[in-house]
C-alpha cells in the first residue's frame, strides 16, 4: 500500500490538484498548490474511494477549480 507521501506527484500543468490516498484502510484527500505545498486536507478517512472523490471534486468545482490526483493509481480522475 502507498502512501502519498511517497509519490512523486507531478501536477503535470495543473496548478492546484487534490490528491486522494488510503492510509490505515481509509481514503483521504489533500490539496496541493501550485508550489506543491498541502494548503488543504480531509478531516476524517472515507471508508468508500467514491465518497473521498466527491468530497474533493464538490471543493474543487465549488471553491478551487483543482483536478483530483489518485496516488494510488498515480493517475488524474475524470
Amino acid at each position: 500500500m502507498a502512501s502519498a507521501s511517497s509519490h512523486s506527484i507531478s501536477p503535470s500543468g495543473h496548478a492546484r490538484h487534490f490528491v486522494i490516498y488510503r492510509e490505515r484502510g481509509e481514503w483521504h484527500w489533500f490539496l496541493s498548490a501550485a508550489n506543491a505545498r498541502k494548503v488543504a486536507r480531509s478531516t476524517h478517512g472515507y471508508q468508500d474511494k467514491h465518497d473521498c472523490i466527491r468530497s474533493a471534486r464538490g471543493l474543487s468545482m465549488t471553491e478551487y477549480n483543482a483536478s483530483i490526483f489518485n496516488a494510488e493509481e498515480d493517475a488524474y480522475e475524470l
